[in-house]
């Protein structure tokens, strides 16, 4: 049973969050002064969801969600379907009723069910109108995706609770647009994979107060450095080799924000150190006796990574070729190291891909667990080897099961006062932290890719998420880039820092 009745028609507030904008980060503080939206007991014990709380916020460009599902666990590898029924315009003439909520124009659906194969499970993110349905038939017609109202949500890991956007004024085909008048309701429910409803909430509405967009003026060059005494680290993946084979976007982005240390993944088997190189010496030329200096992964399959450097480099055979942990003798991690001098001091960089896919517990989870205990092993004995002053690790973590690698990674080393933090680096426009998207995927954007230092010796001092979409005018002609170079480039956005050594005497 399902108690519903007594949560129905609870309206929120007219103001957006008053503490500011909602950023899509998995971080939850913001929504500390946000109000409920419906609160849903716990009155589902055996389903895999368990609706709880939800909060609602806006602002001039999207509408935010908060949602509790009483359970941790991947909304994009659930088991069932969970669907968010919304009638965006608040007119029940328009749309359709669904399990008693009228003009329900538009339906979310989280981990939709398998359509070609309904044996198997679901996965990704659905999005259906309940006015335009296109005949299937039909390869001409449009097909609707949830990149067409841009949602996304985080954490892309397994969680309880989740943050969700949804674009306003979004016009889809024979359908209310999407948050344009003064109201909308909504409701959720969560079917298994048989299809059977275990768990509704309550229906909410919210009010859609006028809200003026914020000033965003780029007075300052978005791309500028943090000071001239450190290191910009760029880690990028790029795609199957996109890097060689689609070099023009790849340059333009790279000379526009002109790093000391490229950590790249997914170059392949078929590119060279050699190929890294030519590229860097025609976008990136070194002046008088300077030179790129290139480490290219030997192993990884066909996939491997890759660290560039403008300053001199020194072996660290523990993370140069990491076997992994699972395979046969001759198979080893799509990671690697090396040491580079800066400032009298040596700093350890790694680049690293770990396994992609799966979900919490699943066995790519496992396995993205045991690469992270591997990498951790190789990096003490490097550090037990040579004389390490600090530690960067960057790349593809994949975090679309459980935490528990990027936990892995970041506790103590088992040394003397090492441990390693994670930078949060977010989006120009500062409303997302997400790192990937594609699509023509069915998953959504999130936060796959993480640069990590040892926060005992090394400082960030400016980290950020470059998706060239985010610049104006202005600083696009300024650095010679396109509007869409970082997604012509590849399916993940390159990740920047500035790092600079800790001073001892602070």
């Amino acid at each position: 049973m399902f108690a519903t009745s007594m949560f129905a028609s609870l309206v929120v507030g007219l103001q957006p969050n008053p503490a500011g904008r909602i950023v899509i980060d998995g971080r939850f503080d913001d929504w500390a002064s946000v109000p409920l939206a419906v609160a849903d007991p716990a009155d589902a014990p055996k389903a895999a969801v368990d609706f709880g709380e939800v909060r609602i916020s806006h602002d001039d460009r999207f509408v935010h969600l908060l949602m509790d599902f009483g359970r941790t666990v991947n909304v994009q590898k659930l088991d069932g379907t969970v669907l968010l029924l919304l009638d965006c315009d608040g007119n029940r003439e328009t749309g359709q009723s669904m399990q008693g909520l009228g003009g329900v124009d538009v339906i979310i659906e989280l981990t939709p069910p398998n359509a070609d194969w309904p044996d198997q499970a679901g996965k990704g993110v659905g999005l259906r109108s309940t006015t335009y349905q296109p005949d299937p038939q039909d390869t001409a017609a449009r097909r609707l995706s949830p990149y067409d109202i841009g949602f996304m949500f985080a954490p892309t890991y397994a969680n309880d609770r989740f943050e969700f956007r949804i674009r306003r004024g979004v016009v889809l085909p024979q359908t209310a647009a999407t948050f344009t008048g003064g109201r909308f309701t909504g409701k959720l429910l969560f079917r298994d994979r048989a299809g059977r409803l275990q768990d509704e909430s309550g229906t909410f509405s919210y009010e859609l107060a006028p809200v003026e967009p914020p000033a965003m003026p780029q007075a300052g060059d978005p791309l500028s450095r943090a000071g001239e005494a450190g290191l910009r680290i760029v880690s990028w993946n790029v795609n199957q080799g996109a890097l060689i084979t689609n070099s023009e976007p790849f340059g333009r982005v790279l000379a526009a924000v002109d790093p000391d240390v490229i950590l790249l993944q997914e170059l392949t088997d078929r590119n060279t150190a050699g190929q890294i190189k030519g590229f860097l010496n025609r976008w990136l030329p070194q002046s008088g006796s300077k030179r790129w200096h290139i480490v290219f992964g030997p192993g990884g399959g066909n996939l491997r990574c890759v660290i560039a450097s403008r300053l001199e480099l020194t072996p660290a055979k523990p993370v140069e070729l990491v076997p992994h942990p699972l395979w046969r003798e001759d198979h080893y991690l799509r990671a690697v190291g090396t040491i580079i001098e800066h400032a009298g001091k040596r700093l350890l960089v790694i680049s690293v891909h770990l396994r992609a896919r799966g979900r919490a517990g699943s066995r790519e989870d496992l396995i993205r667990g045991l690469e992270v205990e591997t990498l951790r092993q190789a990096i003490r004995s490097a550090m037990l080897g040579e004389n390490i002053n600090g530690i960067i690790v960057a790349g593809d973590f994949n975090l679309v099961g459980s935490r528990r690698p990027l936990d892995l990674m970041t506790r103590w080393l088992d040394l003397e006062d090492w441990s390693l933090k994670a930078a949060q680096a977010y989006q120009l426009d500062g409303l997302s932290n997400a790192t990937w998207a594609d699509p023509d995927e069915p998953f959504v954007p999130g936060r796959l890719d993480y640069l990590l230092y040892s926060d005992a010796t090394l400082t960030l001092a400016r980290s950020f998420v470059l998706d060239s979409r985010d610049l104006n005018p202005r600083w696009l002609d300024r650095h010679g880039l396109k509007l869409d170079d970082t997604a012509s480039a590849s399916d993940h956005l390159p990740l920047i820092a500035d790092v600079k050594w800790v001073d001892p005497g602070l």
